[in-house]
């Protein structure tokens, strides 16, 4: 026979079930490594974002209970006309989200009575609020736990949302300033025990309300605390009352004729009939204790979650206190993907994306990194957000929007950041009907974004409305220049001055004003003499009425067209109020200065003052566009989670790299499918991932058969290309200059390659691309061959490196390294902003880190991703010529190449003779 060549993979004796071959008599053995688990040994060496892909992507009515009640504790969303909505927490650093509840939504949890206790045992209660709206007048009820029918002995407690400050007293409605606590004493409607913080809070800005009751003596000494944020305010102590000898609590109890009573969040409960008091806001972390929380334990959860580098995570803080109920209220209603409405329209001014919309996107406002944006990228297809027609969006009186038309003055307010220079009438915005002999409303146009451009319609920001009569439009346009990739804000206000009636004939009623735009909180330009005639809910024609959509024109102008590329946030409309220049500047102020001193969103939900002091008008759409992502890809990494990402028209549904590919996933390990068409995953552009020379991209691909001429694995940038590339006159050099990052396969499916590229364009004819990368032939087999394979691109300062399963496969030396991208994302599947290269097959477990994985980190990792930390062995022994390889557990595969491709050896048991010949062949065992 011939006798066989020894020969051991790389790092063979440091790395657990690596490669040997068939030897000769000499015994050689794998020494037995203790391995780590595949997500622990990446952690391990820092990587700055770390993608599992193994978000929930759950929806549920019900919100889980993790007190010491288990289920019996578990929350239930149950108007039927309501959804409750996700909204970002509460808590400081955490990814964590709360409900939001829009005036027509509830929670409850059936009665129990744990969460009863007798007025002889001491109890807390815990919750953050944010309140959405001032009102006063109708008692806003963030929790309710009171049993309360017509006419009934009322028994438990009830919240109520109170003034916001001073400036409210004796207006209807006022019972103090703060949060209130009322509790009920079983005798009628009367309340005993009862609590004002007299502390003012501000609308859009999350509060920390605990109270704590503490019967002393139930009848002559309880009491009941209140705290805010932290700090003990009020208390309130019963001593008997009238006579001196009457309780001043009594707990509900289960034993009525009709239902027991519930508790409840976001409104009254289950036993108050109709008249349900309904809280405008969203609710966080609600906790029930029975027991006394000290203040130290309330001044710590505070602290705890007011500080994003807390040693202990907020939820074991309040677990450690040992809550019988304690609701996160993280879960996600099923429905249509939605951008919540705070403004006074409430439910009634939804939003409703298209699959394409992508949020959270970066917030326009400066130093918000718990805020969000909506980004339209329209490459791909259709990217559009639409409300329905209302009065109150249309400039009409809502009371009467058959009269008055035009004649309601009002405001629009957004921010933009394009993303594209494209001409052709990109609609940001859309509130337009089309049909019949007479244009209405009104729609955004992004125009040129500075002089050097070719002579269009003008530079800056169009607000063009319609009069009724043709479709000619009435233009206010701030011939300001914008920066692609920089937000802007932009304001316009309209001032009804003449009433034209109906010049057309076709019952749209026409007036002359004065419409005027703003831009970065300054007047820029005004026309005087503008006509408009405001949409209808009965159309000339007959027609649905115009929807307001935003990406896009919307249904009532073709739904789609004319589409926006870029990202908008803080949308509000405010109808019958003009914002003061004054109040267009703080706005401005305030969102571009992070210590400005008054929230953002609480200047526009109290812009609008009525003088009656019970509610101030704010905006009747207001959408802050913070929304969760609908399907998030959160980042375990060291930068955390401003640099989560979305998944877009897509879910992490996928199996991941796991049994039988591949051991050490756990079996529930999941991946992102993506077609190469349209479906990808957006991180966005966190200045933590802007890397500059060292780098490492690594990711776990399973590839299609099919691949277009580029397919970005990961990519940063570049930034969405000028549409105005070889233009005859030069427009802004710096829109058509961009850089990118990459991992990814070329060629049509050749070749693996990871670098950067830098676009220059010095003027209409030159145009240079500079790429640095390594590049490696896609070995046969690995596309479409239902093969999970680990693929990681450095760059160590001097050379561009790829790593294939482990081992090292291609290196090439370059002077530059990984380059920032100002104005481009990080992408995993397509390229920066999701508009082409789109990647064919499954992506999971990707990591991005800022500087290079040494050959025996990667390949460590690899073999974690194989064994995950589990013990095996792999011997080769040759007694007398004759080669046998045994091991301890798992599949034997084999190949000629140290490298791979390796396939099972065909009906192989440990132990295992190989047939005799001259080929080397390695061996490795996977399980």
């Amino acid at each position: 026979m011939t006798q066989n060549r020894t020969k051991a993979a790389p790092n063979a004796r440091r790395v657990l079930r690596r490669f040997l071959v068939a030897a000769t008599a000499t015994l050689l053995a794998v020494p037995v490594v203790q391995g780590a688990d595949y997500s622990s040994a990446v952690l391990a060496d820092g990587p700055l974002a770390y993608y599992r892909f193994n978000d929930d992507t759950g929806r549920s009515n019900i919100n889980k209970n993790s007190g010491s009640l288990g289920a019996a504790g578990n929350a239930t969303n149950d108007l039927p006309t309501g959804v409750v909505h996700p909204f970002p927490g509460a808590i400081v650093g955490d990814r964590n989200r709360s409900q939001f509840f829009d005036f027509s939504t509830r929670t409850e949890i059936p009665w129990n009575a744990g969460l009863n206790p007798s007025n002889t045992q001491p109890f807390t209660i815990e919750a953050w609020f944010y309140p959405a709206s001032d009102q006063i007048n109708g008692g806003q009820c963030p929790i309710n736990n009171r049993y309360a029918p017509s006419g009934a002995d009322r028994q438990g407690w009830v919240f109520f949302q109170r003034a916001p400050n001073l400036e409210y007293t004796g207006k209807p409605g006022f019972e103090g300033v703060g949060w209130n606590c009322r509790m009920y004493r079983g005798s009628g409607g009367s309340s005993g025990l009862d609590v004002v913080s007299q502390v003012p809070y501000e609308v859009g800005k999350w509060t920390h309300v605990v109270v704590v009751y503490d019967p002393v003596d139930p009848v002559t000494n309880a009491s009941l605390t209140i705290y805010i944020n932290g700090v003990a305010a009020n208390t309130n102590t019963w001593t008997g009352g009238a006579g001196g000898t009457d309780p001043g609590y009594a707990a509900n109890t289960d034993d009525h004729p009709d239902a027991a009573s519930a508790l409840s969040i976001g409104n009254y409960n289950n036993t108050a009939g109709t008249s349900l008091n309904p809280f405008f806001g969203a609710v966080d972390e609600f906790a029930f204790y029975s027991n006394k929380l000290s203040a130290a334990q309330i001044l710590a959860h505070y602290q705890n979650g007011t500080n994003a580098n807390r040693g202990t995570p907020y939820d074991l803080l309040v677990k450690s206190d040992n809550p019988v109920a304690y609701l996160r209220l993280d879960e996600i209603t099923p429905g249509p993907d939605v951008a919540v409405n705070l403004g006074d329209l409430r439910a009634g001014g939804i939003a409703t994306h298209t699959a394409e919309v992508r949020h959270p996107a970066t917030s326009a406002l400066t130093g918000r990194a718990g805020d969000g944006a909506v980004a339209y990228h329209n490459r791909n297809g259709r990217s559009t957000t639409t409300i329905p027609w209302k009065a109150e969006n249309n400039g009409l009186d809502p009371a009467n929007p058959g009269a008055n038309h035009a004649g309601i003055p009002f405001t629009f307010e957004a921010w933009l950041r394009p993303m594209r220079d494209q001409q052709g009438g990109q609609a940001a915005f859309n509130n337009r009907w089309a049909g019949g002999t007479g244009r209405t409303g009104w729609v955004i146009f992004q125009r040129n974004p500075n002089l050097t451009y070719p002579t269009s319609e003008g530079h800056g920001w169009e607000f063009r409305m319609y009069s009724g009569n043709g479709t000619g439009g009435q233009d206010v346009r701030t011939e300001t220049d914008y920066a692609v990739g920089e937000w802007g804000h932009f304001v316009v206000t309209w001032q009804p001055e003449i009433d034209n009636g109906d010049p057309g004939g076709n019952g749209n009623n026409q007036w002359q004003g004065v419409l005027t735009a703003y831009f970065n909180g300054v007047a820029v330009s005004s026309n005087t003499a503008a006509l408009y005639a405001a949409n209808r809910e009965t159309t000339e024609t007959g027609a649905p009425a115009a929807d307001l959509a935003m990406g896009s024109y919307n249904a009532a102008s073709t739904l789609g067209n004319n589409p926006f590329e870029g990202d908008v946030d803080e949308v509000a409309i405010y109808n019958n109020y003009v914002l003061t220049p004054d109040q267009i500047l703080a706005h401005y102020q305030a969102g571009t200065n992070s210590n400005y001193g008054t929230n953002y969103e609480t200047l526009v939900f109290n812009a609008a003052y009525d003088g009656a002091g019970t509610q101030r008008l704010g905006p009747q759409t207001y959408l802050r566009f913070n929304d969760p992502a609908r399907y998030p890809a959160a980042n375990s990494g060291a930068v955390g989670q401003v640099a989560d990402g979305n998944l877009v028209l897509t879910t992490n549904q996928a199996a991941g790299p796991r049994p039988p590919a591949y051991a050490g996933f756990e079996s529930s390990n999941l991946a992102v499918p993506l077609d190469g068409l349209k479906p990808w995953a957006s991180l966005n552009n966190p200045s933590g991932l802007n890397i500059s020379n060292q780098i490492t991209l690594e990711a776990w691909i399973k590839p299609d058969a099919a691949q277009g001429d580029r397919a970005r694995i990961i990519s940063h940038g570049p930034p969405t290309i000028s549409d105005f590339l070889g233009a005859a006159t030069v427009p802004d050099f710096s829109l058509t200059n961009s850089s990118e990052v990459f991992l990814g396969i070329d060629g049509g499916g050749a070749n693996y390659v990871v670098g950067s590229s830098a676009i220059v364009y010095t003027d209409s004819v030159n145009i240079s691309t500079n790429t640095y990368m390594a590049s490696f032939p896609v070995p046969a087999g690995d596309l479409g061959g239902g093969n999970w394979i680990h693929l990681v691109g450095t760059y160590d300062g001097a050379n561009w490196k790829l790593y294939r399963n482990g081992a090292p496969v291609a290196t090439n030396a370059a002077a530059v390294g990984a380059l920032p991208v100002d104005n481009g994302d990080w992408a995993i599947g397509t390229t920066g902003n999701g508009w082409t290269n789109n990647f064919a097959g499954a992506v999971d477990e990707v990591a991005i880190y800022n500087r290079a994985l040494t050959a025996g980190q990667v390949q460590a990792h690899h073999t974690a991703g194989l064994s995950g930390g589990q013990l095996l062995t792999l011997a080769i022994s040759g007694p007398g010529g004759a080669v046998t390889i045994t091991w301890t557990s798992g599949t034997l595969q084999e190949s000629t190449l140290v490298t791979g491709t390796y396939t099972n050896s065909a009906a192989a048991v440990s132990p295992y003779t190989p047939p005799s010949g001259p080929t080397t062949k390695f061996y490795r065992l996977i399980q």
